[in-house]
């Protein structure tokens, strides 16, 4: 069912290229817009092959917009084509200068690729984007421990829960330093403060802990 409406919208991707250039650029605008909401409806119901799909149309009708990038882009993610959606992310970038949401995208996937660097180099631009971004910090602080610079990293954590201590997340990244550090008692304190907040996180701290004994 899906692959034959992917070729449905795709042999209407291909109609609409012989005419869609005579269109007003105001309406192509418009009919755009029209079909990146179709494929938002599309990618919440988790049918990420027609959210693509209505995504290319609108390409058709404008390939210029960053929003029918972004959502393909996330369609991408959603199923597992990372080398895609950081393309569609890096076009996203290159129309919306500093968009976070892209920024934190790409840095996501070039991080779980192996590419600290250029990871590094988006979180960096998203903090500097929103100083407020916890998360952005969060995940920076990531890449810079798997990078060996745990003073930065720790630093990056602290400023992360000083944003926002509501969030886990980075009690939990910063336990896991203290750990590797040696300061257990730290680290003990920061995992059951993360638990606090987000019970479910249980099994993956045991597993991360379970993952550094073995080191």
């Amino acid at each position: 069912m899906a692959r034959s409406a992917f070729w449905a919208v795709l042999f209407l991707s291909v109609f609409l290229t012989a005419f869609v250039k005579d269109v007003a650029a105001e309406t192509r605008k418009e009919m755009a817009a029209s079909y990146v909401e179709l494929g938002e409806d599309f990618a919440r119901s988790g049918d990420f092959v027609r959210a693509i799909g209505a995504y290319n149309v609108a390409l058709q009708f404008a390939s210029d917009f960053a929003a029918a990038y972004f959502g393909r882009g996330r369609a991408y993610e959603a199923r597992g084509e990372s080398r895609k959606a950081i393309a569609d992310y890096t076009k996203t970038l290159e129309i919306v200068p500093g968009f976070a949401m892209a920024l934190y995208n790409r840095g996501n996937l070039r991080f779980n690729d192996g590419a600290l660097d250029d990871a590094l180099s988006d979180f960096d631009e998203a903090v500097k984007n929103d100083p407020r971004d916890a998360m952005a910090y969060n995940n920076r602080g990531i890449v810079k421990a798997a990078k060996g610079d745990f003073a930065a990293a720790m630093a990056d954590f602290n400023r992360a829960i000083k944003i926002n201590s509501r969030r886990p997340e980075a009690y939990v990244n910063r336990g896991l330093v203290q750990l590797q550090q040696g300061r257990r008692d730290e680290a003990e304190h920061d995992f059951a403060r993360s638990l606090v907040l987000r019970p479910s996180l249980r099994s993956f701290i045991d597993s991360r802990i379970s993952q550094l004994s073995e080191k």
